[in-house]
C-alpha cells in the first residue's frame, strides 16, 4: 500500500469512527435520528417485499406461539399465534416491520392464509398429543373489508380440528366500517371465536362495541404493564373488565409482566392473561413442553400474595358506589 492509499485508508477512518460515534450518540437530535431509521426502514422493505416467497419457502418465516392463562380455572386454554422472520442477512425482522411490507405489497392475504394453515397444522399435531387449545390469528384490517377474503378464510377454518379465533383491532372498522362490520358478523355466524384485539390504545368506540359479536376482549399491554404503578390504570382496566362482562364477553390481559399484575388482574375478575411473566412465545417444540411443566403452572397460579396495599389503586370506595347498582363480577363466557 502507498502512502497516500495508508493516508486515506486513515483518514477514512477517523471520519468514519467519529460518524459512527455522533450518529450512535444519545446526543442526537432525535428528528435525525427518527430521519435515519426511516431511510433504514425503507431500504430494508424494498429488499423485502421481493422475498417473502423464497422466506416461506426456505424457513425464515415461522411461527411463535404465546400461552394463555385461565386465571379462574388455573389451566392454558389458548395460545396467540406470531409471525417471526429471520432474515439470513438482517437478522430478525421487526414484527411490526413485517406486517407493514407485507400490507403495502399486497401480499397480507396470502400470509394471513400461510399463517392460519400452519396453526391448524400445529393445533392438530397437539391435539394428537394430548393438549387442547384455542388457537388464535390475527387478521389484519385490510383484509377484514374483501369479501372474498372472508369467504375463503371461514372454509379453511372449518377444516380444523380444535377452535380457532381471529384476533382483531378495533382499527379495522375505520377504512371500510360498513363491510367490516358485515363480514365480521359473517364470520361469528360460522362459528369462528372474534377477539377485539389491543382495546384502549387506538379509536375505541363504544358504538362499535355495541354493535361487533365478539366473544373476546383483550385490553391493550398499555394499560396492563402500569397496572401496580399508576392509579388510573387499574381503574380503567376493572372497569373495562365490568363492560365487557357485562355485555358477554370474557376478558384477556396482555402485557402481563409481574406477578403482582397477575393476582391484581385475578382479584378483578379477569378471566385470561398472557405476556411475558406467563411465558414469552414459543416454537412449538418449545410449548409442548412448556404446556406439561406443572411446576411452572402452579408457581403462576399460586393466590399466596401480600398484595391488600395495592387494592387501593383500583377499588371503588362505598362512597363511590351507585345506589342499587348490581354486584360486581358478571360472570364470563369461558
Amino acid at each position: 500500500m502507498t502512502k497516500t492509499a495508508s493516508l486515506f485508508a486513515i483518514v477514512a477512518a477517523v471520519i468514519g469512527r467519529a460518524f459512527g460515534r455522533f450518529v450512535g450518540s444519545s446526543d442526537i437530535r432525535p428528528d435525525a435520528a427518527e430521519r435515519l431509521r426511516r431511510r433504514r426502514a425503507r431500504s430494508h422493505a424494498r429488499l423485502l417485499r421481493g422475498e417473502l416467497d423464497c422466506a416461506l419457502k426456505n424457513g425464515e418465516i415461522y411461527l411463535v406461539y404465546q400461552p394463555k392463562l385461565c386465571l379462574r380455572r388455573g389451566v392454558y386454554d389458548g395460545v396467540e399465534a406470531l409471525i417471526r422472520w429471520q432474515h439470513p442477512n438482517l437478522g430478525e425482522i421487526d414484527r411490526g416491520s413485517v406486517i407493514t411490507i407485507v400490507e403495502d405489497s399486497g401480499q397480507i392475504h396470502a400470509l394471513t392464509l400461510w399463517v392460519l394453515g400452519q396453526a391448524i397444522i400445529d393445533q392438530r399435531h397437539l391435539l394428537k398429543h394430548g393438549i387442547d387449545l384455542r388457537f388464535h390469528v390475527n387478521l389484519s384490517g385490510k383484509s377484514l373489508g374483501n369479501d372474498a377474503f372472508i369467504a375463503e378464510v371461514s372454509a379453511v377454518v372449518k377444516t380444523a380440528s380444535g377452535i380457532i379465533g381471529f384476533e382483531i383491532t378495533e382499527t379495522a372498522f375505520i377504512d371500510h366500517p360498513k363491510a367490516a362490520l358485515l363480514n365480521f358478523n359473517r364470520l361469528a355466524a360460522d362459528g369462528v371465536r372474534l377477539s377485539i384485539d389491543d382495546y384502549g390504545s387506538g379509536h375505541s368506540s363504544l358504538a362499535y362495541l355495541k354493535e361487533l359479536p365478539a366473544d373476546e376482549l383483550k385490553i391493550d399491554k398499555l394499560f396492563v404493564s402500569g397496572m401496580t404503578r399508576s392509579n388510573r390504570d387499574p381503574l380503567i382496566v376493572r372497569s373495562t373488565i365490568d363492560l365487557a362482562h357485562a355485555l358477554g364477553m370474557r376478558v384477556v390481559a396482555e402485557g402481563v409482566e409481574s406477578h403482582a399484575t397477575l393476582a391484581l388482574l385475578r382479584v378483578m375478575g379477569c378471566d385470561v392473561a398472557q405476556g411475558y411473566f406467563i411465558s414469552p412465545a414459543l416454537r412449538l417444540a418449545q410449548l409442548e413442553i412448556f404446556l406439561r411443566d406443572a411446576a411452572h403452572l402452579a408457581r403462576l397460579t399460586n393466590t399466596d400474595t401480600s398484595l391488600t396495599p395495592a387494592k387501593a389503586f383500583w377499588v371503588r370506595s362505598e362512597r363511590d358506589r351507585v345506589p342499587g347498582a348490581a354486584a360486581d363480577g358478571a360472570a364470563a363466557k369461558d
